[in-house]
Order: C-alpha cells, then sequence, then structure tokens
C-alpha cells in the first residue's frame, strides 16, 4: 500500500534514516554491452545529517541519487525513506513522495522563468493540491536572504540568488531528505559558499537531511561525512571531512577501490 510517509514530527519509527538503500543495482542494457551503474550499493543517512558522495566521472553519482529519489526504478535492492520501502511504489505514488517528501537542489536550479520568486518556491505545495503557507514561505525566503526579492522573476536574479530560491523551494514541504545534485557547480566561489553554508544551517538549525553529490573537496568539507563511489560501488568513507583531506584521497581513489576488493575477497 502506497501511504506516504508522515511528516517527521509525527515519525512512528524516530530511529529509522532518514533515507537508507540496501543492495542497491540499477543497470543500463542487457547482454555483453549492459553497463552496471550501481552494484549493491548500501548506504544509510540519519535525520539531522549531512553526506557529500563523491566518485570520479561514471562511478553513479548521479544515478543513485536518482534512484534514491523514485526518478529511476533501481535493477535489485529497496530504497526506503523513514523506514518505508518505495522501491516498488507506481508512478504515481513517487511522484507523491518527491513532491512531499524529498527537496530538491539541482546545478541548474530549474526554475520557472514566468513565476516569481514566491510562486516558485510554492510550486510542489500547488502541484501537490494544497495551498502554500504564505508565512512559511516569507520565513524561507527570509532565512536565504531573499525577503526583498519575493516578486521577483529569476531572470532579475544572479546564479546564486537563483539556487537560494532553489533551496527555499526544497524546504518548504519540510522533507524527510534534501537531495542536491552538484548545487554549486555553476556558481562562483562567493556564491557557492553562501550555498553551502545555507545547505549547512538547514542540517544544524532545521533538522533537514541532506544528501549532496558533488565533485568539490571545498563543498564536501560542509558535510558531515563523505561517501566515495567507485565503479557503482562504496569504496570507502570519510568522517568530519576537510577540503585537503578529501582532495588528497580523490587522488588516491584507486587504494580505496584495492582496499575495498580485498576485504570483499
Amino acid at each position: 500500500m502506497e501511504t506516504l510517509v508522515p511528516p517527521r514530527d509525527r515519525h512512528a519509527d524516530p530511529h529509522a534514516p532518514a533515507l537508507a538503500v540496501t543492495a542497491l543495482a540499477r543497470t543500463y542494457g542487457s547482454g555483453p554491452g549492459a553497463v552496471r551503474a550501481l552494484d549493491g550499493v548500501d548506504l544509510a543517512f540519519a535525520p539531522g545529517s549531512s553526506t557529500a558522495v563523491m566518485g570520479p566521472s561514471g562511478s553513479g553519482k548521479s544515478t543513485f541519487l536518482a534512484c534514491a529519489a523514485g526518478l529511476e526504478r533501481p535493477s535489485g535492492g529497496r530504497v526506503l525513506v523513514e523506514g518505508a520501502d518505495v522501491t516498488d511504489w507506481s508512478e504515481t505514488g513517487r511522484t507523491r513522495l518527491r513532491r512531499e517528501r524529498i527537496g530538491f537542489v539541482f546545478q541548474s536550479f530549474h526554475l520557472l522563468p514566468h513565476l516569481t520568486v514566491e510562486q516558485n518556491v510554492a510550486l510542489p505545495v500547488r502541484l501537490a493540491g494544497r495551498r502554500p503557507d504564505r508565512a512559511r514561505i516569507a520565513a524561507l525566503l527570509a532565512r536565504v536572504g531573499l525577503a526583498d526579492r519575493a516578486g521577483s522573476l529569476p531572470a532579475t536574479l544572479s546564479g546564486g540568488m537563483q539556487q537560494r530560491v532553489a533551496i527555499a523551494r526544497a524546504l518548504l514541504p519540510d522533507p524527510a531528505v534534501l537531495l542536491a545534485d552538484e548545487p554549486t557547480g555553476a556558481l562562483d566561489s562567493r556564491s557557492a559558499r553562501t550555498v553551502l553554508q545555507l545547505l549547512r544551517e538547514a542540517v544544524d538549525e532545521l533538522g533537514q537531511t541532506v544528501v549532496m553529490v558533488t565533485h568539490d573537496p571545498v563543498a564536501a568539507s560542509f558535510a558531515d561525512a563523505v561517501v566515495f563511489l567507485v565503479d557503482g560501488r562504496v569504496a570507502g568513507r570519510m568522517e568530519n571531512p576537510t577540503a585537503d583531506a578529501v582532495a588528497g584521497q580523490m587522488a588516491h581513489l584507486d587504494d580505496l577501490v584495492g582496499a575495498a576488493r580485498a576485504v570483499a575477497s
């Protein structure tokens, strides 16, 4: 039965991870030419935590996010949101899940150009058939430093401002988890740091759970932990990351892969 998981403040199981995947696999194509983008990934993200997911191009980072968000069906394994197994939900159920329990922040912002800032923030709630809480929208815009731009169109905003609108939009429904796919990839360093600080504050001050795919060691240093993917597998994990430590590990991913294979054998 596709019953939406309840809001966090009415969570039936407060000990369940905000998001978890077990034996997650995703294969594209079939036969000799099949590509195994994910190969048995096991990860769990505790409520109120921030995790960066890193790896080389083709490591499975974006596929992981797509499967976790219900945008793609995995070829194997399970996806659980706040303890609810959503793997086999219908497209209708997964669409509702994305609107109500999963927040998104994309590299390219994904704002609708003909809607104002306030209307863009309210869009997921309106699509879910509910009336937006204008006071909450105003509070979120104030949090991201855009209280005076509620009536502006996206084209009048800088890239950093547009990404802050996207963060406010992602936070509006109080999601179980906020997924960010290269959220600073299109921004200058100053705007990127502002966005990363806002995501950090969402964890520390609002109790949100953030899972961020990034290639940037500086961005990863804002997280509580970094998970490294290589060839669709978890190759390692780093707690309390620093930019230098992450950069050093990214330069020696072969060591992680070798260690992981040795353990598996």
